[in-house]
């Protein structure tokens, strides 16, 4: 779980520069787990403008994430700033 909040904080300070963020930018991330922390990012109203495409099946998993347009929410700021206030 402590690995997710990183990718997720790591992936909210992308967001916050205005770039995309991809699976290559996080060393060590897998596609599951980089897919992962977007969606709770999305369920977190941590940002807007993530979106999913998602396979057929039993499954249903996420098979590419759309991030172009992804926007901070004020949530999302204020998860960077906590993250950022016990880090220090």
């Amino acid at each position: 779980m402590a690995a997710t909040k990183t990718l997720i904080y790591q992936i909210l300070k992308i967001i916050e520069v205005g770039k995309e963020p991809v699976l290559g930018d996080f060393e060590g991330a897998t596609l599951d787990g980089f897919h992962s922390a977007l969606q709770q990012i999305v369920e977190n109203k941590l940002a807007h403008n993530i979106s999913f495409s998602r396979g057929k099946g039993k499954k249903n998993q996420a098979l590419i994430a759309h991030t172009s347009e992804a926007k901070l929410t004020s949530q999302g700021i204020n998860y960077i700033h906590i993250q950022e206030a016990r880090s220090s």
